[in-house]
């Protein structure tokens, strides 16, 4: 599922957003849960997610945030949202780990979800913490939120070739990870 459709109006809103506060809300409207979504991927926490968000919409507010509407809104607002993730990150000198993977999961599980669903959703978040950032916002652009990849090499700041490189070690390293037998533990072993 795709942000909100790009439109000439996003670019005029964001032009506006600094001095009004109605055209602040109404961007806040359209793109906050994308914001917060991709936040999260790269992250792996809601906390740190919408702090995010709060920074992102703090920026368009104080007119931090400059652009030239050469592209879709949202391709320049998702490498916006990827680098405040990534100065988040170094402050907090972590990234998303399989412990913080989760932690997430079990305090956000429907006390009616399939059982064999988290489980797989677990694992998957277990894979996803091994591949390195670069991989991980390749995977998470193209899988989660559905850019072509001329599309995340804007958003990245790369070329496409780059982009397939990142998607093909990410996708092979996955494949690896979910085809290999889980580790055995102690109490399995004895």
């Amino acid at each position: 599922m795709n942000a909100a459709p790009p439109s000439d109006a996003d670019w005029g809103l964001m032009a506006r957003a600094s001095q009004d506060q109605l055209a602040l809300s109404q961007l806040y409207d359209r793109h906050r849960h994308y914001v917060f979504r991709l936040a999260w991927g790269i992250l792996g926490e809601d906390a740190a997610a919408d702090d995010v968000v709060q920074e992102v919409f703090l920026r368009l507010h104080d007119g931090r945030l400059k652009a030239q509407p050469r592209a879709k809104f949202t391709t320049w607002l998702y490498g916006v949202v990827l680098n405040i993730a990534r100065e988040q990150a170094r402050r907090r000198r972590r990234f998303w780990g399989a412990a913080q993977a989760d932690e997430v999961l079990s305090t956000h599980a429907d006390d009616q979800a399939d059982p064999a669903r988290l489980d797989r959703l677990r694992d998957l978040g277990r894979a996803l913490a091994t591949l390195p950032i670069r991989q991980r916002e390749v995977v998470l652009l193209r899988f989660l939120e559905g850019f072509d990849t001329a599309e995340t090499a804007e958003i990245l700041g790369c070329r496409q070739g780059t982009v397939k490189a990142h998607l093909h070690r990410a996708t092979r390293k996955l494949q690896t990870e979910f085809q290999s037998p889980p580790p055995l533990s102690k109490e399995t072993s004895q």
